[in-house]
């Protein structure tokens, strides 16, 4: 995913711009992925908005939203395609920008409607869109104003573009109230708004004449993969939360079945996009040049990926209301038009799929052919059959596509392999198949967060950090696993996604965990059982490997006694829970219980494997940290998002989102600074040093931060969230303590790695820790605000005394 480089960046400092050099093949940076999980939540509240209101107005609405945050995420792209966002001052520019999608996000369900007493939701969108256009162009115009007329002509075309559109558009927002009330103001706001979006494609017709030309194909190509992950995980968040799984929802045997026949729909068509599609295009765009290459960028990869992220977008809508029906939810009736959606959404995915491998490559799909025909077949049928029986049918017609591949199509599918293993060689990096199962880490990291909100005391904080302990250990194993498991054979696949079956039933069934809602299943025997299936999967893929890798089999010996002796804890815990409910549920020797198991898991696997293992690509095993780190981040700002989704537009909720979007920035730098020196620091170890260092600075230690992270969210979620006094005073401590902590954390992490200290954050943090004491009789509308400035404070304080940590060398190892 990143330069091979492992070098700090010596041209991160000051605020210039730092172009890209067409010669090197590019990286996705850090402070792209970052920006990306607000388009998560962004369009998540799409598939929300949608739903409120499932006309065709409703529909038309949700589309015109869509197109406006593509035309914000697609200027974003190619600026990160010009010039390196996480360098000079474009980290700053990148921060805000994700703050303002932020608060688009939250507005999105008043975009069209002006609510007397609150905010103007119409203008805040729109002004919020401007913003991010107008910026994103500025800096292109200024990385090109040197070039001469061939610079500044296109440009200016898109200034004079953009100031069309824009006009429209903040004619829309502010025009329908003052109109007489003989007209629909409504109409003609929706009119103004589809208007200005397409004059403003007007740009991106633009690009296809050749004014904008690309710098590094493989960075654009590899960032609208990333938007395709984006969607899916989406996707996923909306098997997960579409029938407010959580507090007092009933899990259920349809409920677990349609989120695992849900899943199985998107995983088939993950698979369809990363098989071969990705890959072959991405070689196609590269071998091309000029013109051709932007027509090819413009066509194959900014216009086919819109409906590819349409078609996912009302997939994730359908399956949010087939969710919904389940028993355990709400009454909602099961209808055609909600198949249609469904069934529609995957439908528009396949085709833009076929247009894609055909535009970029000449290739024409078989198997997506062959599932758009069987789908189409299978809609009359799934019209007159439940919610449940819908779904399972689009999970049949999907699976069909990649058994097609390897039985009727086997042949042709293995020499298209053969023609893409060239490029696939290249990669060391984070591969798409772990990316997604990532995807679902994020959904379970929301649900501890449910948890904890269920039960706002020290005991329910507790029992959410124990059940963060056990999803830390399936990812963290199975990261273990895929450092040494390079290959992605079938077999790797389909336990990668069974893997995630089990990570999202263990994510519903979360908040059940301890208490289950009346008529539920108990929820700790079902996550003891999921979570002994991916063990079991895993142990698979082990022996599997353990074929060529003897020290594979080693490992899972030494690691079998501290595991084994976990599960059957767990195991035995949840079997009298269950047998003694009335009397056990609910109560801290439970929790106890769970705790001494994990700590067996925990303490019994730390002094395995040092001596007969070694981390295989360092890039990798630093990466995958650190993006593990990046979901803990994407679900604070999901579950902020989450919270204000029945919150009014208003002033205090405003000033809440942007201060949580801040705080989230200000923790997330002091980490992905330093991940260079990170890669540099684990290289210069060798043997048995190296292989300690991955498992004290990474796979233990950091625990601690993705726990205060996830304290953190709790914090904010109570913040918002109107609680009683109880509820806000444990959310008040831990945000403050969430914060101090994780710098301390932080900080021993950076111990661990360099023996070097950060004095300007521990002093930080300790006051933090101290300032939650006299703040907690606060409104959090203050408080909040207060510590977020405090860090910037701290923060400009340390770069002013000892520099930008990105260009800085590690400190020598020892």
């Amino acid at each position: 995913m990143h330069d091979d480089s492992p070098h700090p960046h010596p041209t991160a400092g000051g605020l210039r711009l730092v172009r890209r050099n067409p010669l090197v093949a590019g990286d996705v940076s850090w402070m792209e992925l970052f920006v990306d999980l607000f388009f998560v939540f962004a369009f998540l509240k799409v598939t929300n908005l949608m739903a409120a209101d499932l006309t065709a107005v409703g529909m038309l609405r949700g589309v015109l939203v869509i197109l406006l945050l593509w035309h914000c995420w697609t200027p974003f792209v190619w600026l990160g395609n010009v010039v390196h966002l996480d360098r000079g001052g474009m980290p700053l520019m990148a921060a805000c920008i994700a703050t303002v999608l932020l608060v688009i996000g939250v507005s999105v369900p008043e975009t069209f409607v002006d609510l007397p007493g609150r905010l103007p939701g119409p203008v805040i969108v729109v002004v919020g869109y401007l913003a991010i256009r107008v910026s994103v162009l500025a800096v292109l115009t200024r990385s090109r104003w040197s070039e001469g007329p061939a610079g500044r002509r296109p440009a200016a075309i898109a200034w004079l573009t953009l100031a069309a559109s824009a006009s429209v558009l903040l004619t829309s927002a502010l025009l329908p109230p003052h109109l007489p009330a003989r007209f629909d103001a409504d109409l003609v706001r929706l009119v103004l708004f589809a208007l200005a979006l397409a004059i403003d494609f007007v740009v991106l017709t633009a690009v296809g004449r050749g004014s904008w030309q690309i710098v590094s194909p493989w960075h654009l190509a590899e960032r609208h993969a990333l938007i395709v992950l984006i969607a899916l995980g989406e996707t996923i968040i909306s098997i997960g939360t579409g029938g407010g799984v959580g507090a007092d929802i009933q899990v259920t045997w349809p409920l677990l079945a349609a989120a695992t026949l849900g899943l199985v729909v998107v995983s088939a068509l993950w698979w369809t996009y990363f098989d071969l599609a990705k890959i072959l295009a991405e070689h196609a765009l590269s071998r091309r040049s000029g013109v051709d290459q932007t027509r090819m960028a413009r066509d194959v990869y900014s216009g086919l990926h819109l409906p590819m992220i349409g078609g996912l977008i009302f997939f994730a809508l359908g399956l949010k209301h087939a969710i919904i029906t389940m028993p355990g939810g709400s009454e909602h009736p099961w209808t055609t038009a909600e198949v249609v959606i469904m069934y529609g959404g995957v439908l528009l995915y396949l085709l833009a799929l076929v247009a894609f491998e055909w535009l970029s490559g000449r290739l024409l799909g078989r198997s997506p052919i062959l599932g758009i025909a069987l789908l189409l077949g299978l809609l009359p049928v799934a019209t007159q059959v439940s919610a449940l029986g819908a779904l399972a049918l689009l999970a049949v017609g999907v699976v069909a596509m990649l058994i097609a591949d390897r039985t009727l199509f086997h042949r042709r599918h293995t020499q298209l392999h053969r023609l893409a293993e060239s490029e696939t060689s290249r990669l060391h990096g984070v591969t798409p198949r772990e990316l997604f199962l990532d995807l679902v880490f994020v959904f379970a990291f929301i649900q501890v967060t449910t948890l904890m909100t269920r039960n706002a005391s020290a005991l329910g904080i507790v029992r959410g950090l124990t059940l963060l302990a056990l999803l830390w250990w399936a990812w963290t194993s199975y990261s273990w696993l895929t450092n040494a498991v390079r290959n992605e054979t079938v077999l790797v696949r389909f336990t990668t996604v069974g893997i995630a079956a089990s990570i999202l039933v263990i994510g519903i069934a979360t908040p059940q965990a301890f208490e289950p809602a009346p008529g539920s299943l108990p929820g700790s025997l079902i996550i003891v059982a999921c979570y002994l299936a991916a063990q079991l999967m895993q142990t698979v893929l082990i022996l599997q490997a353990s074929r060529t890798e003897p020290v594979l089999r080693a490992l899972a010996r030494q690691n079998a006694v501290p595991s084994t002796a976990a599960l059957l804890l767990l195991a035995g815990f949840a079997v009298v829970e269950l047998a003694t409910s009335d009397r056990l549920a609910g109560t801290p020797a439970v929790t106890l219980l769970w705790v001494a198991a994990l700590t067996i898991q925990l303490a019994g696997s730390y002094p395995t494997g040092v001596d007969s293992w070694r981390p295989r690509s360092t890039r990798h095993w630093v990466d995958r940290y650190a993006l593990i780190m990046l979901i803990a981040f994407g679900e604070t700002i999901i579950s902020v998002g989450l919270a204000v989704a029945d919150q009014p537009v208003s002033t205090t909720v405003m000033v809440i989102v942007v201060t949580a979007a801040v705080a989230v920035g200000a923790l997330w730098w002091p980490y992905f600074t330093t991940i260079d020196s990170a890669r540099l620091a684990l290289e210069a170890r060798a043997g048995v040093d190296r292989a300690k260092l991955a498992r004290d600075g990474f796979t233990y230690l950091h625990l601690p931060m993705v726990a205060c992270i996830i304290l953190i969210a709790y914090g904010l979620h109570q913040a918002v969230v109107p609680h009683d006094e109880t509820g806000i005073r444990f959310g008040h401590y831990a945000f403050y303590w969430g914060v101090g902590f994780y710098l301390l954390a932080n900080q021993v992490y950076w111990w661990r790695t360099w023996r070097a200290l950060s004095w300007y954050r521990i002093v930080s943090a300790v006051v933090v820790i101290v300032l939650a004491f006299p703040t907690a009789a606060l409104p959090a509308v203050w408080t909040l605000p207060a510590l977020t400035v405090f860090g910037l404070i701290s923060a400009a304080a340390e770069f002013l005394r000892v520099g930008d940590l990105r260009t800085r060398p590690p400190p020598p190892t020892r």
